[in-house]
């Protein structure tokens, strides 16, 4: 491909267990694959999947955020790319935006800029002497929306770019909803407010109350975690809750899963919906944000209401009570990832889009799709 870079500088921010990580690290390991040379930089690498960091030389820089100490980093960074210097920077968590604009400006290279939800979307606002920054990157047409007018992002020309997530051979897929076992209804990412854990806790409470034993795992880490876990005991829901470590291999506790569920209050897209649809995993999530991209009209799995325990509830039982509907849901869930949101497709756009702005094309605005309300909700 004409006009590829060789060498990218990736800044991902804090690498943890939640869906822009994923995505981050995802992306590193491809470039890698396809011979393009990497430099990542992070600011703390906490509990994910040891899995997903093979082959990837991180650089930690602590306090590289920090006003007085990270003039000292960003010095240090400066000093150590400037003999070989990367043809792209791309910031990967908007938490490092100063850092990146200077090093873009410093190095004279030109830096992208993804944007993976609506609380970064909206709040996006770049200085006029960010010239270097080329190219807005968003995760689903819904958090583009999300962004400010054009005018106040110096007219960057905007993109979506959805994330692609690799498939394991189907051979190597779990079976689900074994009749000589419990159900297992799952949820995995960081333990926080917005993610709705305790919309989760209760509406397996519920199905519990009508009747039907399930086994019940969350997993991850976070500052909601005590919470959930005083939530599950006063719901008497000990001996069915398992909380699980969010450094164990994510395709292991995914696939342990009858079934997944994202009960989301806003959602960019659902990294980890997408990797557990592509282990063939049925899904329920919120029909919050880019989420409805991903469900396809509830045929690759069923979209509820945020916030209520009920609507999930019913949708739990109703995958639980029709083994051969959830399966062949399954299955088309497997089949929309290969389709749509496969790692190769998000390779090839991301490496088209880097080989673009390194030929030199001119830069043009696009402004936001229109989008539906339930998709602004």
């Amino acid at each position: 491909m004409p006009n590829t870079p060789e060498r990218i500088l990736l800044i991902a921010g804090d690498v943890s267990f939640r869906g822009a990580s994923i995505l981050a690290l995802r992306l590193a390991k491809g470039l890698l694959e396809r011979d393009i040379d990497i430099v990542m930089l992070c600011t703390k690498i906490g509990h994910i999947d040891q899995s997903l960091l093979k082959g990837i030389d991180i650089l930690e820089l602590p306090g590289y955020t920090q006003p007085i100490w990270g003039r000292v980093v960003r010095q240090s960074v400066l000093k150590n790319l400037d003999g070989r210097p990367p043809d792209m920077i791309h910031l990967l968590s908007l938490d490092m935006l100063p850092q990146a604009i200077w090093l873009g400006t410093q190095l004279s290279c030109p830096v992208v800029l993804s944007v993976n939800d609506h609380a970064d979307a909206s709040r996006l606002l770049l200085p006029s002497s960010a010239q270097c920054c080329r190219m807005l990157v968003c995760v689903s047409e819904s958090v583009q929306a999300a962004l400010p007018h054009p005018r106040d992002l110096n007219n960057i020309e905007q993109r979506v770019i959805h994330p692609g997530i690799p498939l394991l051979p189907e051979s190597k897929s779990f079976s689900i909803l074994d009749s000589d076992r419990e159900p297992v209804i799952g949820m995995a990412g960081p333990m926080e407010i917005l993610k709705g854990g305790s919309f989760f806790l209760r509406a397996c409470h519920r199905v519990l109350s009508d009747g039907h034993k399930i086994r019940i795992v969350i997993t991850g880490s976070g500052p909601e975690e005590r919470n959930l876990r005083h939530l599950a005991t006063s719901l008497q829901l000990a001996n069915q809750v398992t909380f699980v470590d969010d450094s164990t291999d994510m395709q292991t506790f995914l696939s342990a899963m009858d079934v997944f569920c994202l009960p989301s209050l806003q959602q960019g897209i659902g990294v980890l919906l997408l990797e557990a649809m592509a282990l063939e995993r049925p899904v329920i999530a919120s029909g919050v944000g880019g989420i409805l991209t991903v469900l396809d009209n509830n045929n690759a799995g069923l979209a509820v209401p945020a916030s209520d325990s009920r609507v999930l509830a019913d949708a739990i039982l109703k995958l639980i009570t029709d083994p051969d509907g959830t399966r062949r849901m399954a299955q088309a869930g497997r089949s929309l990832v290969e389709q749509r949101f496969s790692l190769n497709r998000m390779l090839n756009e991301i490496t088209a889009l880097y080989s673009e702005i390194c030929g030199g094309a001119a830069t043009t605005v696009r402004l936001p799709q229109a989008t539906s309300k339930q998709d602004q909700s």
